[in-house]
């Protein structure tokens, strides 16, 4: 007699449940690694927000200096006005201060729209730190929780592939090369039920005789299709036997 239809279904279950917690100890790191990317693109969209506002503010200081130098330049000129003698210099200089006025008149539309912008920038900013600062701690809190999960998963793992190589004593000693070769190749899928005379993982049909070895494990029985190492689903042998399948060993 070999191994048991319910140890070699026990010992699937064990590989599947160890690939499981490898695949979460594998996925909590690129996880962690996706979101800290997305972080440095959020914190790189802050400096931008935060620069925008400064260079606002910047135009907004340039503008009240250049307002303030041509409200100098009008002054100066109001009295050079009362001192000139001729009408051409005078009306030069009345001409000069009328396109200075103007000039101020765009300063202090774009100071008024610079105010606007800068407020309207201030609230935005506000925002988006928050928010950075907000997913800055959800990132911090997931590592921190990774690291924590890391450790008992480790542990957990370390338990079941201890549980798989006492299961593993069920193989026989000179079928258990190529078990553990198929299980090199495929992993937790280095096992499959045969279910409805197919096996699950190939869903190729099994031959009478390979049906027969599983019922009456007389070996391990191997897929021809896919190499994976077969085992009768629940209740199969009996639903095989009902339907009038070989009992007694194959003929070589």
């Amino acid at each position: 007699m070999t191994a048991t239809a319910d140890a070699l279904r026990d010992l699937h279950t064990l590989h599947q449940r160890a690939k499981a917690v490898r695949d979460r100890l594998l996925s909590g790191p690129k996880t962690l690694t996706v979101r800290q990317a997305a972080l440095v693109v959020r914190q790189a969209d802050l400096e931008k927000t935060r620069k925008a506002l400064q260079d606002a503010k910047l135009g907004l200081s340039k503008n009240e200096h250049a307002l303030q130098a041509s409200q100098a330049k009008i002054d100066d000129l109001k009295v050079k006005l009362n001192l000139v003698k001729k009408n051409e210099e005078y009306k030069a200089l009345q001409n000069q201060i009328a396109h200075d006025k103007a000039a101020m008149g765009k300063y202090e539309d774009q100071i008024l729209q610079t105010y606007e912008t800068i407020e309207a920038q201030a609230a935005e900013l506000a925002k988006v730190e928050a928010e950075v600062k907000q997913f800055a701690q959800d990132v911090d809190k997931l590592q921190k929780d990774l690291e924590t999960q890391a450790v008992s998963q480790t542990a957990q793992l370390a338990e079941i592939e201890t549980t798989i190589i006492s299961a593993e004593d069920s193989i026989p000693i000179d079928q258990r090369e190529q078990y553990r070769r198929v299980v090199r190749q495929l992993g937790a899928d280095a096992l499959a039920a045969v279910e409805g005379g197919a096996c699950i993982g190939c869903y190729t049909s099994v031959t009478a005789q390979m049906l027969n070895e599983l019922i009456n494990r007389d070996a391990l029985t191997f897929c021809k299709s896919c190499g994976r190492l077969l085992y009768l689903a629940d209740n199969e042998a009996e639903n095989s036997r009902a339907s009038g399948a070989p009992k007694g060993k194959a003929k070589r």
